[in-house]
């Protein structure tokens, strides 16, 4: 006979491995598009950010074709800059070559540091990580991944960002400011499932930190629900004055997006 027990997300009866009544996990249950276990009650995957209940696209590797989508989208737009880039190039540099050779000059031609694009310059190329511990090699890529989005240099963006997610997903455990890293990777690049599963495991855990109740927000405005974005709004600003005393080491490194939240949120009416 199957054990009645009560489910974490909503408080009904339930049995088995998901709520008959909102569909949540409530035991023993994985996700359908990674496998990864499932926290009882969570609505997404922690791993990958599939919703709970959703259906496993089809396989691309362990992530799926939907998940691997934005990436692929990204590495193609890549290739098509790096093209144009190299194209301009060799045209600027071709007829130097020329009178290089009819000249006997062999330093003709050759590009000065103005002539080399920037994505090929040292000191913007990503830093060798290769020494740094995992969980520092996660921090420098996701500070190299925010520094390019405030750039707008939204080709590199796309093009370190499932390096950083991977980093991030290697790791053994996330911290709750882990997971905010994590999360505003998905925020930055149009991922928003991964936000949204990020925040939902923060919430889980402390249900009134700050930067979960943010990265929910904006989860839920990539996916077009405005009522839902607003009523963490509200619940952000409930929590501020308690959480604040609380002085978290992560609130004071994201003391500005904390800010730009809060106002955000005032602005809309959600107090």
């Amino acid at each position: 006979m199957s054990t009645v027990i009560t489910c974490p997300a909503c408080g009904a009866a339930a049995t088995g491995r998901f709520c008959s009544e909102c569909g949540a996990p409530v035991g023993d249950a994985s996700c359908a598009s990674c496998h990864a276990p499932l926290s009882p009650g969570a609505k997404f995957c922690h791993r990958c950010g599939t919703a709970v209940g959703e259906r496993a696209p089809r396989a691309v590797g362990e992530r799926g074709f939907a998940s691997a989508m934005p990436w692929a989208v990204a590495a193609i737009a890549l290739l098509a800059l790096v093209a144009l880039v190299a194209g301009q190039h060799f045209a600027r540099t071709k007829p130097a070559a020329t009178r290089s050779e009819a000249t006997g000059d062999p330093g003709a031609g050759m590009p000065s540091v103005g002539d080399v694009p920037t994505s090929d310059r040292s000191p913007s190329r990503a830093p060798d990580i290769s020494k740094l511990t995992p969980e520092e090699q996660a921090e420098r890529l996701f500070n190299r991944v925010m520094t390019l989005f405030e750039q707008n240099d939204t080709a590199r963006v796309q093009f370190l960002a499932p390096m950083a997610v991977e980093a991030f997903q290697r790791l053994p455990t996330l911290t709750l400011d882990q997971r905010y890293h994590l999360g505003r990777i998905g925020a930055v690049t149009g991922v928003g499932k991964l936000a949204s599963a990020q925040a939902d495991t923060i919430l889980r855990q402390r249900p009134t930190h700050l930067l979960g109740l943010i990265l929910a927000a904006q989860g839920a405005r990539m996916r077009g629900d405005e009522p839902t974005a607003r009523l963490y709004d509200r619940r952000l600003l409930i929590a501020l004055p308690a959480e604040q005393k609380a002085a978290l080491p992560e609130y004071e490194q994201h003391a500005n997006d904390i800010t730009r939240a809060v106002e955000g949120a005032r602005g809309r009416g959600s107090a």
